[in-house]
């Protein structure tokens, strides 16, 4: 007997071409909002709504070939036919459907060891997460800071300009913006630092960012994945006390 393959969202028949269905069992509506960035496959093997980040699979406790944490995909010589991300299958391609769209628009990078141990570091790639107010910000914990801040009634703005040289292109494009929070022409910024320390691109950022922010004499605070994540109501509520913000210098600088 034929298996039926059905959407693991919906219910409805698995999209098929040339008689061969898709290995996500989507159907062809779900599989035009994967291909569109609408919803997306987690590192858990289940299909997200990339807005609100909720689970739209109907069993989930059914979803097969879960990806365990920190999962390391050792390509084999003889069988190179394994995504480098999730470790499937894919006809020899570097990357299985989903994490391709999931992915496509992304910069990734992997740490590569015995030249065949691949593994991808940080899962704060740049997604897009929408706010309660509207905002379109590229990681959880950024969501997390804007909906704060918008719950607070603190005047914000994502990722504004900041020049810092005469060159169109010397701009730096801090987190968040609070115009006049400390009083009149007292503006003050914030940068979180979601990335995991092995990332040598948010360590060259940093090292890049720093100085500048330290030289314009601007007002900064400082928040971290690593230590702020999770728990990011009480340390805005602590780090955004006006009384012990240190006007034109870097706080809570790790």
């Amino acid at each position: 007997m034929e298996e039926k393959f059905v959407c693991p969202i919906c219910g409805e028949t698995t999209s098929s071409f040339m008689g061969n269905a898709r290995k996500d069992r989507l159907c062809r509506k779900h599989a035009d909002l994967l291909k569109l960035g609408k919803i997306y496959l987690d590192k858990n093997n289940l299909f997200r709504d990339s807005s609100t980040d909720k689970i739209l699979n109907n069993e989930t406790e059914n979803t097969p070939n879960k990806i365990e944490e920190n999962q390391i995909v050792t390509i084999n010589k003889n069988n190179k036919s394994k995504c480098i991300i999730c470790g499937r299958e894919t006809e020899g391609l570097l990357f299985c459907p989903a994490c391709f769209y999931k992915y496509k628009n992304k910069e990734l990078l992997f740490k590569i060891t015995n030249c065949s141990n691949v593994e991808l570091l940080d899962e704060d790639y740049e997604g897009r997460y929408t706010c309660k107010d509207g905002h379109v910000v590229k990681s959880k914990s950024e969501r997390d800071i804007d909906n704060y801040l918008f719950e607070k009634e603190i005047s914000h703005a994502y990722e504004k300009d900041l020049p810092y040289g005469s060159s169109e292109k010397e701009v730096l494009h801090p987190d968040f913006y609070l115009q006049n929070y400390l009083g009149k022409d007292k503006h003050v910024y914030i940068e979180h630092w979601g990335y995991n320390e092995n990332n040598i691109q948010y360590t060259k950022t940093k090292k890049f960012k720093m100085p500048i922010y330290k030289k314009l004499g601007i007002t900064l605070i400082c928040t971290y994945e690593k230590s702020d994540s999770g728990k990011i109501d009480s340390a805005l509520d602590r780090k955004l006390k006006k009384e012990h913000i240190k006007e034109n210098e870097i706080n809570f600088e790790d």
